[in-house]
């Protein structure tokens, strides 16, 4: 008996801290933004005129995997050219690709070009999506400033776009968070929208114009 007062004890305690949790999480959103905003503007390099919106989770992974991604791929290529260059020898085109003398990278040379094609395959297709995620998003009135990661560990890029051109694009297949793609003018991003400063901000992005468009038409 003691041990189901306990359990019960426990779930009480739980269901508790989800129903707070919120709550607290969604109070105290903005007030962390505008503790840390200074220090992203620094190392986004933007001027003070700019209010940060919006910033992404992961950042740091995506900053490892983007440099990884521009490591791996660049050498495998160098490697690739090298052996293609000066070791490669069509006549010896079905016997194994070998590294040194004992280890076998594949068993012939149509086979390991397969094997490099899968790779760059996945690299191109893993950094274009990197190349679409934001990673912070600063608003000026109706001018916006979308913050990129770049190909190195420490580099970014930077995109400006209005408000009017900010719209949702259709859901794909192919991503499966296709709901969080959307067009900044001529760039398509990803953006989360729990990760807004305000759930007002990413409203005023989404839902303005049509708000405004009866008025207009009027």
């Amino acid at each position: 008996m003691n041990c189901i007062r306990l359990l019960k004890l426990a779930e009480r305690q739980s269901l508790q801290c989800f129903k707070t949790s919120p709550v607290r999480c969604i109070g105290y959103h903005p007030i962390k933004f505008l503790e840390t905003q200074e220090k992203w503007r620094e190392t986004d390099n933007v001027s003070k005129r700019w209010q940060l919106i919006y910033k992404a989770p992961m950042d740091l992974a995506i900053k490892c995997i983007s440099t990884y991604v521009t490591f791996s791929t660049t050498t495998i290529a160098i490697g690739g050219v090298y052996y293609a260059g000066f070791v490669f020898n069509i006549e010896e085109m079905n016997n194994p690709v070998m590294l040194g003398d004992e280890v076998v990278l594949a068993n012939s040379a149509t086979e390991c070009l397969v094997y490099l094609g899968a790779f760059f395959a996945f690299h191109v297709a893993l950094k274009v999506l990197m190349s679409k995620y934001v990673i912070r998003l600063y608003q000026d009135g109706d001018e916006y400033l979308a913050i990129f990661r770049g190909n190195m560990y420490n580099s970014i890029k930077k995109h400006k776009f209005r408000l009017d051109e900010f719209h949702k694009l259709k859901p794909t297949f192919v991503v499966s968070w296709g709901d969080a793609r959307f067009g900044l003018g001529k760039k398509h991003a990803i953006l989360l929208e729990n990760y807004f400063k305000t759930p007002e901000h990413f409203n005023y992005l989404l839902y303005k114009r049509k708000k405004h468009k009866p008025e207009d038409e009027e």
